[in-house]
Order: C-alpha cells, then structure tokens, then sequence
C-alpha cells in the first residue's frame, strides 16, 4: 500500500531520523556530498517543509558566525540567520522568502542583508529554491547564498584607485596627469572642429607668507578653500586641475581668450572679497595668466603661453588678469627656418660687468625648463627685476659664509632660444632643442665682486640642477671673473 503524502511529509519534518544503519557506499556518498558543501564559495542551506534546518555549511558558518551544530533542526527564520531587506529593514517571519517559495513552488531571489555575529554586514544574494519531486510533490527547499561583499569591496577599490590617479588627494580637482591628457585632448578637439578653447593658469600669491606665517597646514586649507572657489566657476565641460604646488589651472572649452580672461578676472574678484576662516578673515590674492589655443598650436604651446602671462602678471604687481598674445610663443610655426636654424630669436649682447657667462644645450622642452625656473624662482626667493617669453633678469642674494649677516647682491640673467633640429615635412612634428645662456653680473661694486669665484660656481650649479641641466649639456665652460674682465 502506498505511502501517503502526509506520511511522507510527516518523516522530513523529523529531520536526520535514521530508521536503517547507512550501507557504507551511502557513507561515502554522503562524505562526497558534504565535502561538495564545505568547499562551496556560497552559503547553503537545506530545509524541510516546516523549514527545519538539515544541512547548514562551513561557508555559512564563516558569514553568519554560527556553528551548524547549533542550528541543527532549528526553524530557519530571517532572525536565526541574520538577514533583512537591501536597506537594513526586518523581514518579519510571515513573510519569509523561503517559506513564501514553498507555498508557491517558484523560485525567489534577490538581494539581501546578512549581519554575522561579529556585526560584519554582507551585502547578499539570496535565492529561495523549493525541491520537488517528478510528482509534483514538495519536499523542502534549499537556500543559496552568495556574498557580493567581495565583488563591491573591489569595485570600492578601483574606484578609489580611479580616484587616486585622477584627483589631486588634497583638493580633489583633477591631478596634473589628468590635466595633461585632457590638455591634449581640447586642442586635438579643437583643431578638429574649429570650437575655441582657453586656458587659465594661476597661482595664490605670497603662499610660502602664509606657510611661514602660519603653518603648512593652514596653507593645505587656503589652497583647498582656493580650489572650491575655482570649482564654483568651471562647467561640466571644462576641467580644473591642481598643476602643482600653489599652481592651479583651468581648461575652459568652448571659450574664447576675451571670455577666459573675463571669468579669471571674476574668479580674482571673489577671492579678493572672501574672507578665510583659516587664516583668521583675512583675504588671499591669486595672479592669472590667459591663452586661446591658436592654429598649429600644441598643448606644450598653449600652456607655456598662459604660464608666461602669468609670470607677467606677477612681475606687474600680482593679484592681476594677463592674457597672452600668440606671437610671444617661441618658435612658432610660420618662423621657417630649419637646418638647426635658431627660431625666432636671437642672443642679446653680453652686457658690460658680466662676470660668467656659459651657454648649455639640452633636450628639455623649453615649457619644462620655463617650469623649473619658476621652482628656483620660488624655493630661493629671488626677485624678478624683467621677464619676457625668451628672457628673465633676476636679483639673487648669498651671504658671505666667512661673515655673519653680510650679503651680496648679483644679477642673474637667462635667456632662452629654441633650436629646430629636425622637421618632418609630412608628419609635420619638430624635434627641437632647449639652448640657454647664464649671465652673471655684478650689480655694484663690492663683496660679491671679490668673491665671485668662489660663490658663482655653486649659484650655477644650483640653478643647472632645478633646469636639469648635465654636464654633458655643457657648451661653454664658466669663466673666471679676471678672464671675463680681460675679454671686456
């Protein structure tokens, strides 16, 4: 006679009841199957129809914390195993998902909360499972669950990898490396498609004040409250950038060099009228500099035109808008002259009182020299008597090491010229060099002229070492003061 449903129903809610010693082929069965579960990289459960937990495994111990011995026969509810909704809201037990699949005979899934006995949540994927027979006939259910923790614990990671490598840590605008590709990507847009594109370099004026008169931290805020400032006045389009330092710039897409200038003026403004907090009310100054990228131009080209206005407009006073006019860009493409012809410019004669002279050629783009010695500019604090695009005089200062609080006062004078070394006609691309010639010169009479010997030799090479400049870059070598003085 055959077994009633209810019989049979009756026996699996009695789970683990053994009414015949297992044969040993079933023992090993049983050990493959349970070795299967152990080594599962999902939480599963086996439950009969009164949800009476059979099986629970070591992967489900891991998430949740509870041994399986301790489940053993129990109800398997939301509470029991510590799952609730995606937002953290309880599941109350009439509405359990495995029950609910049960009734049904389908499948449920989703995702879920899981909080272990540590208190460490899993974000999960849940899926409610009934098992039937070839009757029809329900016999329980399994639970799988997967713990997507990992997979958002990686993603979480990418992002701030992302993150990382385009964003500058401090302020959160975008990294120079990040400025540099997105650089090349406008003026590639823009010789494509004719649209204007501008750029604005800027710095905060006298910052090393603020670090020496507060402290480096208050100056990480001023530069994090100046960056907030320039968010304010940027587009989705464009993109502002920390270049380094004090440094910040902004790429404005679509926007002409009259417009730039016109937002870098508002940006100067509104900083002028902000007080900061961090540097007890008092106000900050920023000095600009403004270029529109022109035909034929590169972004080399267009960033060395905005970072020269801005040198312009710091030797005009700081706390200033400069735009750039194209023709101060050396070696411009309508200047012809190739076969290692000098583009564009040619040596200013040596000035009477020059105590060393030497000339270098090297294969440094002229916008990286032009960006090291606004470094040695800043790091020893010379001050700038004139600045052009080719040229720059400056007052430089050294104490006497044999004497305390005695100084000297010299010039040093640099100019820069651009060498076209090899022209590819069909490409169009140049190979250039960087040449450079250092003057020194005395500015009057006195210490320093009776000592230059001995001093000049390490002010130039100091400044080779901010302008990268080997010895192998070498053309001429320095002069001593009486040999330069028997020449003139």
């Amino acid at each position: 006679m055959p077994t009633s449903p209810s019989t049979d129903n009756a026996s699996l809610h009695s789970p683990l009841v053994v009414n015949a010693t297992p044969t040993h082929g079933e023992m090993i069965v049983k050990l493959f199957q349970q070795s299967l579960l152990d080594n599962l990289d999902d939480g599963v459960i086996f439950v009969n129809n009164r949800l009476n937990i059979i099986s629970w495994n070591k992967k489900l111990e891991s998430m949740t914390g509870i041994s399986w011995g301790k489940v053993e026969g129990l109800k398997m509810t939301p509470q029991l195993v510590g799952f609730s909704a995606s937002d953290g809201t309880t599941i109350l037990d009439s509405n359990n998902p495995l029950l609910n699949a049960l009734k049904t005979g389908s499948s449920i899934q989703g995702e879920y909360r899981l909080v272990g006995r540590s208190g460490r949540q899993h974000k999960v994927e849940m899926s409610f499972n009934p098992v039937i027979d070839a009757r029809g006939q329900t016999h329980g259910g399994v639970v799988l669950i997967h713990d997507a923790s990992i997979q958002l614990d990686l993603q979480r990671q990418l992002k701030d990898l992302y993150r990382f490598s385009m964003l500058d840590p401090l302020t959160q605008v975008s990294n120079r490396l990040e400025f540099e590709k997105a650089m090349e990507e406008f003026v590639r847009s823009r010789h494509a498609s004719g649209l204007k594109c501008s750029l604005i370099v800027t710095d905060i004026d006298f910052f090393k004040k603020i670090n020496d008169n507060f402290n480096h931290h208050i100056g990480d805020l001023a530069l994090v409250a100046f960056a907030d400032l320039l968010r304010k006045f940027v587009r989705t389009e464009d993109v502002v950038a920390r270049y380094g330092g004090e440094e910040f710039v902004i790429i404005c897409a679509d926007c002409d060099l009259e417009a730039a200038s016109q937002r870098a003026e508002e940006i100067r403004v509104e900083l002028t009228e902000s007080p900061q907090p961090m540097l007890g009310g008092q106000c900050i100054t920023a000095s600009f500099g403004v270029a529109e990228v022109e035909d034929n131009d590169t972004a080399t080209d267009l960033f060395v035109r905005a970072d020269c206005a801005l040198l312009e407009a710091k030797e005009l006073g700081r706390n200033r808008v400069v735009a750039a006019q194209a023709s101060i860009i050396p070696g411009r493409p309508d200047m012809k002259k190739v076969d290692g012809a000098t583009l564009g410019m040619s040596w200013r004669n040596i000035a009477n009182g020059t105590l060393i002279c030497e000339e270098y050629t090297t294969s440094t783009p002229l916008s990286i020299i032009i960006e090291k010695l606004r470094g040695y500019i800043i790091e020893t604090e010379a001050e700038i008597r004139s600045v052009e695009s080719d040229f720059a005089s400056l007052n430089i200062e050294r104490f006497d090491p044999q004497k305390r609080g005695r100084k000297g006062r010299f010039i040093l004078e640099i100019e820069f010229n651009e060498k076209l070394i090899h022209l590819d006609k069909e490409t169009k691309r140049r190979e250039t060099q960087t040449v450079i010639r250092l003057n020194i010169r005395e500015q009057k009479k006195g210490w320093f002229s009776a000592n230059a010997n001995e001093l000049a030799p390490d002010v130039i090479a100091e400044l080779r070492r901010h302008l990268m400049i080997t010895e192998v870059d070498l053309k001429l070598r320095p002069k001593p003061i009486s040999s330069a003085a028997k020449e003139r």
